[in-house]
């Protein structure tokens, strides 16, 4: 478009000398002694523009001849350019195939025009550390450091996550440190922190780091849900050498928390453990009312607490929403037989071993049966702990240390008769 006005432009100038020259006799006459030259004014303007032309084009071919070793020196540039360019490219895509040496080399090459200092470097160094070479490694984070001196977090990172694999924690997490008194809130970091955290075992520490994670949205929920709850289950191994300690910890949880299947699991077995079985069954209850699970219903009848009878009466309204699950049975099982429920011991127990066949139930059936056994050859069939299914005429009896006022719930009708 310009080009089409400039020509338009002079060729309304070339008409209008040629009218204005068309109506006189003007001439213009140059005097250069000896010469004396006269033109018309017509041919004068002609020559004019011819000179004007000419000099366009001789000031044109001085300035480029001027200007040719730049233009060479330009476009030596840029051809080194595009190579670093693809190199950079050649070393990213070798990398990610598995190709080390390859990428190494390419990222070296790339590295050394200048292209992409950081990111050549940074393959430069993993495609190092692949193949084991953590002297060369060390030297290309030397040399983005010495190249970028302003993007000091991310050859922190990029150390740290390679001090991480190769199993330096301790470093690895000093290395860290540093990165987050530069940078504080860089997500990067943090969760290099936690995973430096997780294999040096520093639970209470982990816990801060994923709240931080989390509220920055920068870890996903299962992720951190999983991080979380192994954390709390190794607080809780820690805290449950005494039970103030482990009382102390599983307050501080949130409610939410506690009714974790995982974690209510590994309290209840922790206050087992120390004696505690009123707070091994309020747990276990509180979890197995928010989502019902066989393991902890197993372990419900491991935990026979002062109020054995509340405990029978809670599994006995569990039993009627899940009657086929052979561990509830089994817990059944063993918590009649520590109030010397012969009867529905034995009914629980068999109900258990027909849906599930276990070493416990039957080992427990046995010892029952042969305790029963020698009362009836002693002279005492059924004396204060009959064997009936209801099992109720001896509740009572001397020796039983059971409750008169206990109720007990028939068996469902699939176990009836058996």
């Amino acid at each position: 478009m310009n080009s089409l006005l400039w020509l338009m432009l002079l060729a309304g100038l070339a008409v209008a000398t040629a009218l204005a020259t068309a109506q006189g006799g003007g001439f213009v006459l140059l005097v250069i002694p000896p010469w004396r030259i006269e033109l018309s004014i017509a041919a004068f303007v002609v020559v004019v523009m011819l000179l004007m032309v000419l000099g366009f084009f001789v000031t044109r071919l001085t300035v480029g001849t001027l200007s040719l070793p730049t233009t060479i020196r330009a476009l030596r540039l840029g051809r080194r350019r595009a190579r670093a360019r693809e190199a950079v490219l050649q070393a990213v895509a070798a990398f990610f195939d598995g190709h080390y040496a390859r990428a190494e080399q390419a990222a070296a090459q790339a590295l050394q025009q200048g292209e992409s200092v950081g990111m050549c470097a940074v393959v430069a160094a993993r495609a190092a550390h692949a193949q084991r070479r953590f002297e060369a490694r060390d030297t290309y984070l030397g040399t983005l450091h010495s190249m970028l001196p302003a993007d000091r977090v991310l050859q922190l990172t990029t150390r740290a996550d390679l001090l991480l694999d190769e199993r330096r924690n301790q470093e690895a997490l000093e290395v860290l440190r540093q990165a987050r008194e530069i940078a504080p809130r860089s997500q990067s970091v943090r969760r290099l922190t936690l995973r430096a955290q997780i294999v040096l075992r520093q639970w209470d520490k982990v816990l801060g780091t994923l709240q931080a994670l989390e509220k920055a949205n920068a870890i996903d929920g299962p992720q951190a849900d999983a991080v979380r709850r192994q954390a709390q289950q190794e607080l809780l191994t820690r805290s449950g050498q005494d039970e103030k300690s482990l009382r102390d910890f599983w307050k501080t949880l949130a409610s939410s928390e506690k009714l974790d299947r995982a974690l209510a699991l590994a309290a209840a077995r922790r206050f087992q453990a120390l004696g505690c079985l009123d707070d091994a069954r309020s747990i276990l209850e509180q979890a197995l009312e928010h989502q019902w699970d066989s393991e902890l219903a197993d372990l419900y009848g491991q935990c026979p607490s002062a109020q054995v009878l509340h405990q029978i009466e809670r599994a006995e309204l569990w039993l009627q929403q899940h009657s086929h699950d052979a561990s509830l049975l089994l817990s059944l099982g063993r918590l009649c037989l520590h109030q010397s429920l012969w009867g529905k011991a034995q009914s629980y127990l068999e109900a258990s071993l027909a849906l599930e066949s276990s070493l416990e139930g039957r080992q427990l059936l046995d010892t029952l049966l042969l305790r029963l056994r020698s009362r009836e050859e002693s002279g005492n069939p059924t004396g204060s702990h009959g064997r009936g299914r209801g099992g109720g005429s001896g509740l009572g009896g001397p020796g039983s240390g059971t409750d008169t006022t206990y109720r007990q719930r028939p068996l469902p009708p699939e176990f009836e008769g058996g």
